[in-house]
């Protein structure tokens, strides 16, 4: 399956709004969702403002973290697009992918800690951010240290280097073995939302062994043969939307839910380009760093404002677009190994 370049930045595009927007508008609203474990009363919650009070913003609260899916589904389609089964330099793959996570994280996360600890005057644990900066801080135990998901989306940075040296494995094998490990990684996410406890399925959650269905999609729709026609597309466009409200709302159908993600902006992207989105997209890795520091200022400056969601978030995106622009015009200017 041929997606093209301008496609992948379209889907990068679509994931990095609904993160960033949710990841702010999240803890103005204060509602639940089934990010890392599903809720049963969050998604009663949601179902019911829809009737209430219906807003755009509610939609992203609750929804917008499955964008992740959407990064790990490009993610597992680029290395398999780019690697495949050929010859591969093993040490320069691992050095050259941790050299532009270093680059990508440490600067604004060291600020992040600088801001978060003499300007806004909270207190930071020091193993969150040694752990961090080793991409281990995924390992640790939620539920002993709350202080795992202190740094909001940086978490990620350990997910996606998890995948990249898994990837080192899942390269070899075959079709049926790939669709035979996304089958596993369904299952698995299915035994664990019935069987673990909340503070279990944070931490299954936050390590790719949660993650593992977009990225092993991602690699299946590398190999596969079939192209779609327009009509196809618009077929399973229509059919994924349903799906993948279900997913989001019925714990039986939930470790469907990045599946489905993926078929409704993946057929939603080959269908129509987005000029604007391809354009956020390819910025989208400096959005990805940009947008907590950002988010962490805004809401002690923001601290009991009278504004409107709607006036903050217009706000906050125009800060994180003039950020990420001068982020990633610095970011492509270091020097890099390939």
């Amino acid at each position: 399956m041929v997606i093209s370049r301008e496609q992948s930045m379209g889907m990068k595009g679509y994931a990095i709004l609904l993160i960033m927007i949710h990841n702010f508008v999240d803890h103005i609203l204060v509602m639940g969702n089934n990010e890392m474990a599903y809720s049963s009363k969050a998604t009663a919650e949601f179902v019911a403002s829809l009737h209430a009070h219906p807003s755009v913003w509610q939609f992203f609260s609750f929804v917008g973290w499955i964008g992740v899916a959407l990064f790990l589904f490009v993610s597992g389609y680029g290395l398999t697009k780019k690697y495949g089964n050929g010859t591969m330099q093993t040490r320069r793959y691992i050095t050259s992918h941790m050299t532009k996570l270093w680059a990508l994280l440490a600067p604004v996360y060291i600020l992040y800690v600088l801001v978060q600890l003499y300007l806004c005057g909270e207190p930071h644990n020091w193993q969150s951010v040694v752990t961090q900066l080793l991409f281990t801080i995924n390992l640790l135990s939620y539920g002993d240290n709350g202080f795992v998901i202190e740094p909001g989306v940086y978490w990620f940075f350990g997910v996606i280097l998890q995948f990249y040296l898994l990837f080192l494995i899942l390269r070899r094998c075959r079709m049926g073995w790939l669709i035979a490990a996304l089958a596993m990684a369904i299952a698995t996410h299915y035994g664990f939302l019935y069987l673990a406890d909340d503070d279990t399925m944070w931490w299954f959650r936050q390590n790719c062994i949660g993650w593992g269905a977009p990225f092993i999609l991602g690699m299946i729709a590398a190999r596969a043969s079939w192209q779609p026609s327009r009509g196809q597309l618009a077929a399973l466009l229509l059919i994924s939307i349903p799906a993948l409200f279900m997913c989001l709302t019925i714990k039986g159908m939930a470790p469907f839910t990045e599946v489905c993600t993926i078929l409704f902006f993946g057929s939603l992207t080959l269908l129509v380009n987005l000029k604007p989105i391809n354009a956020v997209g390819l910025i989208s890795a400096s959005i990805f760093v940009i947008h907590p520091f950002v988010r962490m200022v805004l809401y002690k400056v923001l601290e009991g404002s009278t504004l409107s969601v709607t006036i903050m978030v217009i706000i906050y995106l125009l800060l994180v677009a003039a950020l990420s622009l001068l982020h990633y015009w610095v970011y492509r200017r270091l020097p890099r190994q390939k």
